[in-house]
Formats: structure tokens, sequence, C-alpha cells
């Protein structure tokens, strides 16, 4: 008389065995997904702050190159100088981890997110028309950001012959 086992279907094991599996294949494809998605923000991240660091900076090289007196300098912290080209006073000033620019008695926020210590805004001044006094040779303009952690600076050179106080 012949065997009737039963041998259609999964035995528990290989039930088990396949389900490890599939836990082991989720996890490494959750793993991958994870850091294609973390990978594309940070990219996406350090390309915006890249873009606006140099928009900021643009906009600071076009405000400084027409400026025809300065009245106020502090070194690291503020500029303030007045444009016959641009008109009026404007005021470049670093404060509570942002660059701002003053128009007449309008503030606006230029850049934010700058890192704590890293602002630098100083003029280089030299006799450059040998006539016993100094002029402004440059300015120079630097910061870094927080979510780029790159140096970004600048050196600006007035149009105009520019005296020093």
């Amino acid at each position: 008389m012949a065997s009737s086992k039963h041998t259609g279907g999964l035995v528990l094991i290989e039930l088990i065995t396949v389900i490890v599996l599939i836990g082991i294949i989720a996890s490494f494809t959750t793993f991958f997904i994870y850091s294609g998605i973390e990978g594309y923000l940070n990219t996406k991240n350090t390309n915006e702050g890249a873009l606006n660091a140099q928009m900021a900076l643009d906009r600071i090289s076009l405000e400084l190159r027409d400026l025809d007196y300065f009245t106020s300098y502090s070194e690291n912290s503020t500029l303030t100088f007045t444009s016959k080209v641009l008109g009026g006073t404007r005021k470049l000033s670093y404060s509570s981890d942002a660059i701002w620019i003053g128009i007449g008695s309008d503030n606006y926020k230029l850049l934010e997110k700058i890192e704590a210590g890293s602002f630098v805004l100083s003029k280089e001044v030299r006799d450059l028309n040998h006539d016993g006094s100094d002029e402004v040779a440059y300015f120079e303009v630097g910061f870094r950001l927080n979510e780029v952690g790159t140096e970004f600076n600048t050196k600006i050179f007035p149009r105009h012959m520019v005296e020093d106080n």
C-alpha cells in the first residue's frame, strides 16, 4: 500500500526563512533609499546656501563699488556710506547672525544663518594718489554660512577715490 503523505505547501521553517530574507532585503532597501534622500537634501541645502551667499556678495559689491564717502566704519560690524549713483545714505551691517543693508531708514536682510564670529568687514587704506592722505584701496567682505561650511569672501575696489576717515 502506498504512503499518503501530504507534500504540498510550506513547512514552518521555510516560512520563517522567507520572512527573515524579506526583512533583510527590506532593511537594505530602506537604508539605500534613506541615504539617497539624505544626500539629495544635503546637496539641495548646500546649493541654495551657496547661491544665496553669492547673491549677497554681488549686492554688497554693487553697493560698495559706487560709494563716494563713508560716514562711519566699525570693523567686522558696520559701514555707513553715501552714494550719488545709488542715492542717499546706505548702511551695511552684521547683527544677529544676518547681514543687513540699510537704505535710508529701511533695513533689508541680505543673508541669514551666518556662522558666529565669521563675518569680516575690513578696509585696506593707502595713499593712492600720493597727496599725503590715505584713501580706501579696497574693502574686504567675507563670511561662512552654517549650512554650507565654506567661506565666501570678496574684495571690492571703489570706483572713486574715497578718503579714509
